[in-house]
């Protein structure tokens, strides 16, 4: 018999998905999806054909940001941390749905949501670092697994918490605003113009025309974190029926 995920595991690999929105929010990671066109590619476009804007002001840049993200619809976040492990995150957000993985020291958590529903698909690495017995992780390996399923024993709800767009783009948008941005200075991000502030030990890089959207957030201590495709929803599907764990305690 298969047991149900344990809180250890959950709190150390599931909630990478929290973790996810938190090094956002600390400027940990980098985004992007390698599936989807550059997230960059569109900012470059409209940016070389629009006239130059005025660079937002040091003092207001913050509520800048936290404006144009509260706006969105959608977001490619792709990157890494290495505070407290090394964690990656390539995740795609869209108002309805979530797709994409994080990874913590190595163990691999494939995650997606589809409106209400939520699932977690059981790499290998996890169910390595599971302990499972080795007929309890053949039956699971590479399986999606319904988080609110009797395997998942209702870690469902804390997951589509953290998986929510609004939600994530909340967190992400009141730790952009806070004061002590230096003066704008021109930059690149992946080709496309763009605009750097710094404050502190942090460096966001913002599209230096249009609504001034986040297109990297930098932090030498805990690593780089960049946001492609606002705005341009790359819907999530359920997992084929055959990929969907069906087994005891589903």
């Amino acid at each position: 018999m298969i047991r149900p995920v344990s809180n250890r595991l959950f709190l150390r690999y599931g909630a990478v998905a929290a973790a996810a929105a938190l090094a956002c929010t600390a400027c940990s990671g980098s985004g992007g999806n390698a599936a989807q066109p550059p997230a960059a590619a569109s900012p470059a476009a409209s940016s070389s054909a629009a006239p130059a804007a005025a660079a937002p002001d040091a003092a207001t840049v913050g509520e800048t940001v936290k404006a144009a993200m509260k706006k969105s619809t959608a977001v490619h976040v792709k990157g890494s941390k290495s505070e407290d492990g090394k964690m990656k995150v390539d995740m795609q957000f869209n108002k309805d749905s979530v797709s994409g993985s994080i990874e913590k020291d190595g163990v691999e958590v494939p995650v997606r949501r589809v409106g209400d529903k939520v699932w977690m698909r059981f790499s290998k690495s996890l169910t390595k670092e599971a302990g499972l017995p080795a007929e309890a992780a053949a039956m699971v390996n590479d399986k999606w697994v319904s988080l609110d399923s009797q395997l998942g024993q209702g870690l469902g709800e804390a997951f589509k918490l953290f998986l929510d767009y609004d939600v994530f783009i909340g967190s992400m948008a009141d730790d952009a605003d806070k004061p002590g941005y230096s003066a704008a200075e021109p930059a690149d991000v992946a080709g496309a113009p763009a605009l750097r502030y710094k404050n502190g030990s942090r460096t966001i890089f913002l599209e230096a025309a249009g609504s001034h959207r986040l297109l990297r957030l930098e932090s030498p201590s805990e690593g780089t974190m960049e946001f492609s495709g606002w705005d341009q929803p790359v819907p999530a599907q359920a997992p084929p029926a055959a990929e969907i764990y069906s087994g005891p305690g589903s």
